[in-house]
């Protein structure tokens, strides 16, 4: 028997269609399994021939998996007039392709189970997530057929990542500022990372380890992070990336305009926001449920958290940069930039990569 675990709010989520603002059929190559390929093969009529031909083949050179081709505008060529899936309204839910069923959900596999979320690129997700109050709280349902074949020692270090995440959880949800907060999250995963270390190339008998926050480390993460040179160097690395969408440019380069008075103002900022500094506890919880356990892939424990970190602190500062263009940050103001961030980083494994191990205590440490 496995299990499936999801947090609370996952069941309440439904994609709102035609009325989302920024619809997942625009701008996005959008494969096409095989499964749903081979039923396109057989669809007869007018819709038949027009769904085939609007689907690019596999390319057995390149690798590139068989897709919808995108018309001159970027959009799916069928998404009609209204913004609605004609797949959908031809022959139904269950047909459409798989990854056009699952966005904006994502599954992660482990050896007994598996763990659902919402991504935050999608604007009704990002709606649920930032709307949570208190510690994160997950349903988790037994099931059949859902776990991935693991060794013992595999299980092991599953078990080991789940309880490190519940205290990190626990370290997010704190009654704290969030520089104290994410200064505790950094110490802590230091020793985590330590003991998971120890796990895989164990010290000789009887040397103990410590397992909670490193005695007598006062580095500061967040010290090191809100400085004008490490913020100037990371939104040249975020300036780097290929990048989708202008409204995520204009974003970036106008907080890189004004870095110094974001650093001078921060302060006022969370004063004034202080009824929904909450979402920043969301939006840790969110990056440590999505990405923690990743560190079963490249033991990298500690590279997970400060994605998790700069991820947080990145939204805050462009909220900050906000809050000065225009006097207020809204409600669908955050929920515009926490979506254009997750949909230009999370969904390009190379740039959660660079990010995790941008270097923001190196000239501390």
């Amino acid at each position: 028997m496995g299990y499936i675990r999801r947090p609370a709010y996952y069941k309440a989520f439904r994609c709102i269609g035609s009325d989302c603002t920024e619809n997942c059929c625009i701008g996005w190559e959008i494969d096409v399994d095989e499964d749903s390929l081979a039923y396109y093969e057989t669809v007869p009529g007018d819709f038949g021939e027009r769904l085939r031909a609007s689907i690019a083949p596999a390319d057995a050179q390149t690798g590139e998996p068989a897709h919808f081709r995108l018309d001159a505008e970027e959009r799916c060529p069928l998404l009609n007039d209204c913004n609605l899936c004609e797949v959908l309204l031809h022959l139904g839910e269950d047909k459409m392709a798989q990854i056009c069923t699952d966005h904006p959900r994502y599954y992660e596999w482990f050896s007994d189970g598996r763990e659902d979320g919402l991504g935050l690129c999608c604007e009704a997700a990002a709606e649920l997530i930032l709307a949570q109050t208190g510690a994160p709280v997950f349903d988790v349902t037994e099931v059949d057929g859902v776990s991935e074949t693991g060794t013992e020692a595999e299980t092991e270090l599953e078990n080991v990542l789940f309880s490190m995440r519940d205290a990190l959880f626990r370290l997010a949800c704190e009654d704290a500022p969030f520089d104290d907060k994410a200064d505790r999250l950094y110490r802590t995963v230091k020793a985590q990372q330590e003991q998971y270390d120890d796990l895989l190339f164990p010290f000789p008998e009887g040397e103990d380890e410590d397992t909670d926050e490193t005695d007598g480390d006062t580095v500061s993460w967040s010290q090191a992070f809100w400085r004008e040179s490490t913020l100037t160097s990371l939104l040249e690395m975020l300036l780097g990336f290929e990048i989708n969408k202008d409204d995520w440019r204009t974003l970036l380069t106008g907080a890189k305009a004004r870095l110094p008075e974001i650093l001078a103002r921060r302060n006022d900022f969370l004063q004034a926001y202080q009824g929904k500094r909450h979402e920043y506890d969301n939006l840790l919880t969110y990056f440590l449920y999505r990405h923690f356990l990743k560190a079963l892939g490249d033991d990298a424990v500690q590279d997970k958290v400060q994605l998790a970190l700069v991820s947080t602190a990145v939204i805050q500062l462009l909220d900050v940069y906000e809050w000065l263009a225009k006097g207020e940050v809204t409600h669908w103001a955050q929920i515009c930039i926490c979506k254009a961030y997750s949909r230009e980083i999370e969904y390009n494994e190379d740039n959660t990569e660079q990010l995790a191990a941008f270097s923001v205590l190196d000239e501390m440490e």
